[in-house]
């Protein structure tokens, strides 16, 4: 075992630092755009017993005054089956093309793909220009109108088609898919959109997924999302998809690091057991997690590992954990490596002093993702009463944990009266309800991959002034340029 008597660890390199606190180690590595920093939610262990530990390994950007990004190239594509029809959808659906759009310039490049019956493209890959006021965008998407059945699959394969030339140029490929129902036209199984979500991701491509309303197939969005490292989002009603493509345009601008893969070797004679939330993959002493991308904000991933007893004063270097991500603006992989030491004390309130209550209440919430699937397929299979127990049993730790976690409090108790709500629910109707199943999937999704929340617009509000149309923007683009031409003459 590699324990070192009242060791301490300081560790400075020309780009990287390991801060050693007290007893026990953060390290935090710093590049000129990703910092790195790892930690354990007891990085000062009680002697005499063997225990599990949550190690967070969490990437966040390196806040700069000058950002340089890589262009963009993105295909909308959008459903515009029959079903678009109804509740202002395909308005809100256009309306938020045009949002993303605003939220690229001319650097980059985006296609507008539509399907219904067939895929088409509606704009072929082109430079953005001048965004939502670019005359091709604008009028091709005024002019969409809804009808007919749900190609999803080929609406995909048709955006990939189109970005995919521009890849070997530099460009970052985004795919931005919205629907409002079930594919029912060409592949449509969730395993069948699986398998093409990974086949993007090997060619570089992230998608999106955005399902609206009561009738898409949450499964199949999510799967087809998670499959290449996208976000997903689940639109209750139309008038929330300006904000979600805008949000996710703010996520695409913002990207600081590709295909980020965190690993964890155990040391010293600890032993990993588990990524939590995360899928992670673990092979002998080796622990392995997948971030995907870095945009503005941080990110991490969970692993749970037991440690060996230790002596009073004795420190213990546990692991070595790895991060490797592709730097989108030069396409060079970087690699940065950092240890994981812990120290051992007889002193109880000692450990309890310097436990990281931030890491405790994030290993919580990524424990109730992992319930909240749990209790979907139990629910799934007509088990509705042990899903509820289950419920009940999470919702009595959570009480339990809100006092020690700080200012997280408030998040415990949220997140316990949620589950009590729905442990009720499926008591007294035996089952989940079409949104229940939705919204429970789709924040399970976005607490384990700390996706940026939007918020919920309900309905219409007493005074609200109505938006322009899409097809209100075109035609007060062509009177623009009538009366620019007209002072011309």
């Amino acid at each position: 075992m590699l324990l070192k008597k009242n060791g301490v660890l300081l560790l400075v390199l020309a780009v990287c630092a390991a801060v050693v606190l007290g007893a026990g180690t953060v390290f935090a590595e710093q590049s000129e755009t990703v910092v790195f920093e790892v930690t354990a939610d007891t990085p000062v262990v009680q002697t005499g017993e063997a225990r599990k530990v949550v190690v967070r390994a969490l990437v966040r950007p390196y806040t700069r005054r000058e950002t340089v990004r890589a262009p963009l190239a993105v295909a909308l594509v959008l459903d515009k089956s029959g079903s678009m029809a109804s509740d202002g959808k395909m308005d809100n659906a256009k309306r938020g093309a045009l949002e993303a759009l605003k939220m690229l310039d001319s650097r980059d490049v985006a296609t507008i793909i539509v399907y219904d019956d067939n895929a088409s493209v509606l704009v072929r890959a082109r430079s953005v220009g001048n965004g939502a006021k670019e005359p091709a965008f604008l009028r091709a998407i005024s002019r969409v109108r809804s009808g007919g059945m749900t190609a999803l699959h080929d609406g995909v394969v048709l955006g990939a088609e189109q970005l995919e030339p521009f890849i070997d140029e530099g460009f970052i490929p985004r795919i931005v898919l919205l629907s409002d129902g079930i594919a029912n036209v060409g592949p449509s199984s969730t395993e069948d959109l699986a398998r093409l979500g990974r086949g993007l991701a090997r060619r570089e491509m992230t998608i999106t997924t955005i399902g609206l309303g009561l009738d898409y197939h949450e499964d199949l969005m999510t799967a087809l999302a998670a499959e290449s490292g996208g976000n997903a989002y689940f639109a209750r009603n139309a008038r929330m998809l300006p904000e979600i493509f805008t949000r996710d345009m703010e996520d695409a601008v913002t990207l600081t690091a590709r295909r980020v893969r965190i690993s964890l070797r155990a040391l010293g004679g600890a032993r990993p057991a588990r990524v939590i939330g995360r899928p992670g993959n673990l092979t002998g002493d080796l622990l392995e997690a997948s971030i995907d991308n870095l945009y503005s904000g941080e990110k991490y991933a969970l692993f749970e590992m037991e440690l060996p007893e230790g002596e009073e004063g004795a420190q213990l270097e546990a692991a070595e954990v790895v991060l490797e991500y592709i730097d989108p603006v030069t396409g060079d992989t970087v690699r940065k490596s950092a240890p994981l030491t812990f120290s051992f004390t007889a002193d109880g309130a000692e450990v309890e002093k310097r436990q990281r209550t931030d890491i405790v209440s994030q290993a919580a919430l990524a424990r109730n993702a992992e319930i909240r699937e749990e209790a979907v397929r139990l629910a799934d299979e007509g088990k509705a009463q042990e899903a509820a127990q289950m419920l009940g049993d999470r919702t009595k730790q959570l009480r339990m944990l809100a006092p020690s976690v700080g200012t997280a409090a408030p998040q415990m108790d949220k997140e316990s009266e949620y589950f009590e709500d729905l442990a009720e629910s499926l008591l007294s109707t035996g089952g989940l309800s079409n949104v229940e199943r939705k919204e429970v999937l789709n924040d399970a999704y976005m607490q384990k991959t700390q996706q940026a929340p939007v918020e919920v617009v309900s309905g219409d509000l007493p005074g609200d002034k109505p938006e322009d149309t899409p097809e209100d923007e075109a035609e007060e683009e062509e009177k623009e340029k009538e009366g620019e031409g007209n002072a011309s003459k």
